[in-house]
């Protein structure tokens, strides 16, 4: 008998080591603990201290300095009363704990009881506990991250996602699971994207691009997609871990930022600096072809007179439908950019023969020449192309604009509504120019300026009442060079301020000098320039210059240009009340060959018009010429406005702008400008 219990005694013991130790192989953890509990019942330990004792005493090195996290006592000590009881087969609890540097550590432990007394009171537990800590964290990170997470397995069919995926797609997990994730692919995508994307994941492990998918709904949202790839321990694939982010609202943000930057808000064109970049990008194709490309630049005629006479809203809308017109005159693989107000330029590529140039640019000047109806107005626009031809005219982009752009301004001075090409006669011109503007600054200081007159004859009684005061540049190497050839290099470099106000200067000073010699009433005509109106007190050196020579303002009557009148500014229009109420009286010059010259005799205070020579050169009787000579000197009378007659070269015409009421004359036939000691022949009592 006592053999017989000392073999089931045997027997019980190496079950309940079995029991013990088959539980511990199975869990495959790294800590094991062993509870004896009917000796922790005698030494009457709590069982949050027996606790404390199984649970963490191997994960720190002072356990009674261990403490469970207070959020997670509770669940610990009921899962482990739950097997105690033999109501579970396992204990098992996942909770915090405090390690001694301060932070918390997750654990698993896992228990089973393997010896109970008769009564199934437990006798005996064994167990293991793990630091947890990373898988835990990476689980929160996968629950909690606003990224979009899936997990594929090595035939890419995806095993878990992450509730972010499901909110940046709208797919739940059981919709997905089991699927390959291409069914959130995108048309506009390519099929090379996911050729290379898959190269380069077999090739690094890596891949990331921004590309669009499609959610759930079927909408499109522009995504950061990046891959990588996860080995096993023979190095084969495991898995493939994806990362999402909507990126959409971003995607919108830089386009728009990027649009603003190289593009035209109103016409949607590229604009100068975006410009650039394509002609770059053209002369670099074009140069690997060994081929042709033809250069625009698309001046829009009259275009300031639209904005200013009818509003610049009227005129953003011309601009919107001459845009929509010139893009109807080209190919989808020509480029339109607008680089400035009421310029753009085009680029006319794969040219397979030049003249085809010509063809396109007169169809853009046909169409912009047709009326542009914007509301009640209908308005007449028209355009001066310059063409430059790469790589003939310029091998980079900065010289085939400009050159272009000195073609445009040929075409327009030879009439406007035209083309033009560039020619190296027009590059030597503009060598010529940046040479001239060179000597202009210094010639100021160096006396080169001197004054010529022209007489202005009554034709009343054929007296000379009247001078208009010429500048000419006595250019120590080029001889007498002409006001067409270098006022307009003082405008652009602003030296016309300076140049503008010795002309007055010196002319008032000649005007003093022959106040013995000159009848009561007479004038001098000085010409004054656009910009020299730009600053609302440019004018009272000249009245105070006045003032000091004790001149009346009637003496001098300042000639303008329909085109100062045309920036319809207020400053211009306050200057010339100035004028007024000192008596200068104001004449328009070159009338009859602006835009709209009438419609300013109403709104300024003009004193005389002169007939611009054009009208006057092919004057006969019953002409077109006469006929709007007579219109012309009748409105302005009509007015209370004088009228003044250039370039008279013949007694016929003479006798016939006499003949129609024009007050005065001034041309060939009576004198050309001469000097100041030339012109004193034309005054009263100069010697025979």
């Amino acid at each position: 008998m006592r053999e017989k219990t000392l073999r089931k005694q045997a027997e019980q013991a190496l079950l309940e080591n079995e029991e013990k130790w088959r539980f511990v192989f199975e869990s495959n953890h790294e800590e094991v603990w062993d509870w004896d509990i009917q000796k922790s019942n005698e030494t009457h330990q709590s069982v949050e201290n027996i606790l404390v004792h199984i649970i963490d005493r191997e994960l720190v090195q002072d356990f009674s300095s261990s403490r469970i996290h207070p959020d997670d006592i509770a669940q610990v000590k009921h899962h482990l009363q739950l097997h105690l009881d033999d109501k579970t087969p396992f204990f098992t609890s996942k909770h915090r704990l405090l390690h001694t540097d301060g932070s918390w550590t997750w654990v698993l432990s896992r228990g089973k009881v393997v010896s109970r007394n008769e009564q199934g009171l437990a006798l005996r537990m064994v167990g293991t506990h793990s630091d947890i800590t990373e898988r835990e964290l990476a689980s929160i990170i996968f629950r909690a991250s606003s990224q979009g997470m899936m997990i594929s397995d090595k035939d890419n069919r995806i095993i878990s996602v992450n509730p972010a995926f499901t909110e940046i797609t709208g797919y739940p997990p059981a919709e997905v699971i089991g699927k390959d994730p291409k069914f959130l692919a995108s048309e506009r995508n390519s099929k090379e994207l996911y050729r290379k994307m898959w190269e380069e994941i077999h090739e690094s492990g890596h891949w990331q691009a921004e590309l669009w998918n499609r959610n759930r709904e079927g909408s499109e949202f522009f995504s950061y997609l990046s891959i990588n790839t996860v080995l096993d321990d023979q190095n084969q694939i495991d898995h493939y871990i994806g990362l999402l982010s909507d990126i959409t609202e971003k995607k919108i943000s830089e386009d728009l930022v990027l649009r603003h930057a190289n593009y035209d808000v109103l016409t949607n064109l590229p604009n100068r600096r975006m410009f650039f970049t394509l002609l770059d990008n053209e002369i670099k194709r074009t140069k690997r072809r060994q081929a042709q490309f033809g250069l625009f630049f698309i001046d829009l005629d009259h275009f300031k007179e639209v904005n200013d006479t009818l509003s610049h809203e009227i005129g953003d809308r011309l601009l919107i439908d001459a845009t929509r017109r010139m893009q109807n005159c080209i190919r989808e693989s020509d480029a339109i950019a607008r680089i400035g107000g009421d310029e753009f330029a085009m680029i006319i590529s794969e040219l397979g023969y030049t003249s085809r140039l010509d063809g396109i640019a007169q169809e853009i000047i046909d169409e912009l020449s047709k009326p542009f109806k914007v509301d009640v107005n209908q308005i007449y626009i028209s355009a001066s192309i310059g063409i430059t031809i790469y790589p003939d005219d310029g091998e980079d982009a900065s010289s085939l604009l400009k050159n272009a752009d000195q073609a445009m301004y040929r075409a327009k001075r030879s009439g406007r509504s035209r083309f033009s090409y560039f020619t190296t006669e027009m590059q030597a011109a503009s060598v010529k120019r940046q040479l001239l503007l060179g000597d202009l600054r210094n010639a100021l200081s160096r006396n080169q300026f001197e004054l010529v007159y022209q007489p202005i004859i009554d034709l009343s009684n054929g007296s000379v009442c009247k001078a208009e005061a010429l500048l000419r540049w006595k250019h120590p190497e080029r001889g007498t060079v002409f006001p067409a050839e270098f006022i307009s290099l003082a405008e652009e470099s602003g030296l016309i301020i300076d140049i503008g106000n010795w002309v007055f200067d010196e002319a008032i000073r000649q005007l003093v000098e022959w106040s013995d010699r000159t009848s009561e009433g007479f004038q001098i005509s000085i010409n004054k320039s656009p910009l020299q109106f730009r600053n609302r007190n440019a004018h009272q050196q000249w009245l105070q210059q006045l003032k000091k020579l004790q001149l009346h303002g009637s003496s001098v009557v300042v000639e303008i240009t329909e085109n100062l009148l045309m920036e319809n500014e207020s400053s211009v229009h306050e200057q010339l009340l100035v004028f007024r109420d000192h008596s200068i009286e104001v004449a328009l010059d070159d009338f009859g060959t602006g835009y709209s010259s009438l419609s300013y005799l109403k709104d300024f205070h003009i004193d005389f018009i002169k007939i611009d020579q054009s009208f006057v050169r092919n004057l006969e009787e019953d002409s077109q010429e006469m006929i709007l000579c007579e219109a012309m000197i009748a409105m302005a009378h009509k007015l209370g406005i004088k009228v003044i007659a250039e370039g008279v070269e013949t007694e016929s015409q003479m006798r016939l702008l006499k003949h129609s009421g024009c007050d005065y004359a001034q041309g060939y036939f009576y004198s050309k400008p001469v000097s100041a000691g030339e012109f004193e022949h034309y005054l009263p009592d100069a010697e025979d």
